[in-house]
């Protein structure tokens, strides 16, 4: 099949923080150019963009970003299946020690369950409950024993509340992040926690750069957390940051770690430091100086560049 161009116009810019809908900041980094990303039939571009960094609540976020229109129709036709395999990602490991700890029959929600990838290990020893738009995804995640419930039954109180809620892998992907984070921790009971798996702008090297790092060339990633942020948003939410477990979100082995780094060094000198000798010595070694053409930086998914947040929700004296 041949991909359309892109779609209809839909791009939408960013006033104001997406957290804490501050207007302050500052630019990181150098800009980026726009890019199209082709699904199927479909092309999606994302506008250029410069990443900020809120003055108020360090989150890291695009300007410029799809229309919610463009957003929506962009999930619905994204292939979930290369996140649905048995394996499990360093971050699933990191949340499923935390969900070991639990005593049996505590009540746990995923939030953006899928196919119940996180909760599959746990439905027989726990009450495991899931929230996910997709049909398909949410059948499977029943068949493996998960309860489904829908996001309108959660923010209206009728689900109850639970000892652990997971929200792995949608925090970048939502506009308004901290309102539903809050509505999440409304739904803990006391001493119950709260696990965001996200990105990790600290983490990511070449800051200079920062708006060409992997994790912000999705067209459905739209901000990245910092470390602060996260002790701004426990306060926000009125809980504890009882963790922060650093790690990748991919199992990388060593061969392909050496393969990224020498390509992000290489694009590194000749995109920020051009007229310096490391650049002038490469231009001269065939291969190494096609780096100077790439069109953007090339992925390096092996850094600690996410992170497992657990907030715990403290007991009333």
């Amino acid at each position: 099949m041949t991909a359309q161009a892109p779609s209809a116009p839909g791009s939408r810019a960013i006033t104001e923080c997406p957290a804490c809908s501050a207007a302050g900041y500052e630019q990181v980094g150098a800009p980026a150019t726009a890019f199209d990303t082709a699904i199927g039939t479909r092309v999606f571009r994302q506008p250029a963009y410069v990443i900020r960094r809120c003055t108020q609540c360090d989150l890291y976020y695009k300007s410029a970003v799809l229309s919610v229109a463009q957003l929506e129709a962009y999930y619905a036709v994204l292939d979930s299946a290369p996140f649905e395999h048995e394996g499990d990602f360093p971050t699933d490991r990191a949340v499923r020690r935390m969900l070991g700890k639990l005593p049996t029959g505590s009540r746990v929600l995923d939030f953006g369950c899928s196919t119940g990838r996180m909760l599959k290990d746990f439905a027989a020893s726990l009450d495991c409950a899931g929230v996910e738009p997709n049909a398909a995804a949410a059948a499977a995640a029943s068949r493996r024993g998960i309860q489904m419930m829908t996001e309108e039954n959660l923010r209206s109180g009728a689900a109850g509340s639970f000892d652990a809620i997971i929200l792995a892998d949608v925090y970048e992907h939502l506009p308004r992040p901290v309102e539903l984070a809050a509505v999440l921790a409304s739904r803990l009971k006391p001493g119950g926690w709260l696990a965001i798996v996200t990105g990790n702008a600290d983490a990511a090297p070449y800051r200079d750069r920062l708006s060409e790092f992997w994790y912000f060339r999705l067209p459905g990633h739209l901000h990245m957390l910092s470390e602060r942020h996260a002790s701004w948003l426990a306060a926000r939410l009125s809980l504890d940051l009882a963790e922060l477990h650093r790690c990748s979100h991919y199992d990388t082995p060593g061969p392909e770690r050496v393969r990224q780094a020498v390509q992000a060094w290489l694009y590194h000198q000749f995109r920020s430091a051009p007229r310096q000798l490391p650049a002038t010595l490469l231009r001269r070694v065939p291969r190494l100086r096609d780096a100077a053409r790439w069109p953007t930086a090339p992925a390096l998914t092996y850094t600690r560049d996410h992170v497992v947040a657990r907030f715990r929700k403290p007991v009333a004296p």
